[in-house]
C-alpha cells in the first residue's frame, strides 16, 4: 500500500526512546493556568479581551492565588469599570489598566 503524504514524513514513535520523549504536561493545581509572573515573583500580569463579566472574574481568580506583590489586569479601555468591579469582587489587591497602560486603576480588594 502506497504511503499518503500525511504519513509520509510522520515520525515512528515505536522506535523512539522513552526517556526522552515527553508526551504529556505536569497537571496544574485546581486546572488554572498560571498568570504570567516575573522570574523575581514581585509582578504577575494577566490579560483578558473578552469584555465578559464571567472571563473577567476568572482572570482576576487566577491572579489572586499567583504569589506577587503588583497583581495587573489589562483590558481594553472601554471593559476597564468591568474589569474594576470583577477584581473587587474576586476580592484581589492589584491593578486595572488598559492594553497600552495610559491608564490605571488601583484595587484594595474585597472587604472582609
Amino acid at each position: 500500500m502506497a504511503q499518503s503524504r500525511w504519513t509520509r514524513n510522520a515520525p515512528d514513535w515505536a522506535d523512539a526512546d522513552p526517556d526522552n520523549v515527553y508526551f504529556f504536561e505536569a497537571a496544574l493545581a485546581k486546572r488554572r493556568r498560571l498568570a504570567q509572573q516575573a522570574r523575581d515573583g514581585k509582578k504577575a500580569l494577566e490579560v483578558d479581551r473578552t469584555g465578559s463579566i464571567k472571563h473577567l472574574e476568572r482572570a482576576a481568580k487566577r491572579l489572586r492565588h499567583v504569589k506577587a506583590e503588583d497583581r495587573v489586569l489589562f483590558v481594553p479601555h472601554w471593559d476597564m469599570a468591568i474589569a474594576e468591579l470583577a477584581m473587587k469582587r474576586a476580592g484581589v489587591r492589584g491593578a486595572v489598566s488598559n492594553l497600552c497602560g495610559s491608564q490605571r486603576v488601583r484595587i484594595k480588594g474585597r472587604a472582609r
